[in-house]
């Protein structure tokens, strides 16, 4: 079990130092995410009743806009992307209503914005 942290906080070291890089490539990051969370956002697997913080830090770390900008239909067929948005929103990082995380729409576009 003490390996599998160790693994974690090596990946988390390594964003850490790549996210300091400008021009990084993206792609290479948000796999590391979905490596990262797999048994959330599986559409095989139960779904634990929250995130993990692990999951969190990736979100924090590497962003939704990346993680949506590497999602392409082979992993949009393995991952439950409803359960992707609930993930983002519950670390604190919510997808924005009508916007687009690989091919899907992120629900919830009719909400109107009052202008205050």
């Amino acid at each position: 079990m003490k390996e599998q942290i160790f693994y974690q906080f090596l990946v988390v070291m390594m964003l850490l130092s790549s996210s300091q890089i400008q021009g990084e490539r993206c792609d290479d990051i948000g796999i590391e995410f979905l490596r990262g969370c797999p048994d959330i956002i599986d559409k095989e697997l139960p779904t634990p009743p929250r995130p993990s913080q692990d999951c969190c830090t990736l979100i924090r770390i590497i962003g939704m806009k990346c993680v949506c900008e590497v999602i392409n239909k082979r992993i949009e067929a393995v991952i439950d992307m409803q359960k992707l948005v609930n993930v983002a929103a519950a670390c604190g990082h919510p997808l924005a209503p009508g916007s687009h995380c690989g091919s899907y729409l992120v629900p919830g576009g009719m909400v109107r914005h009052h202008h205050g």
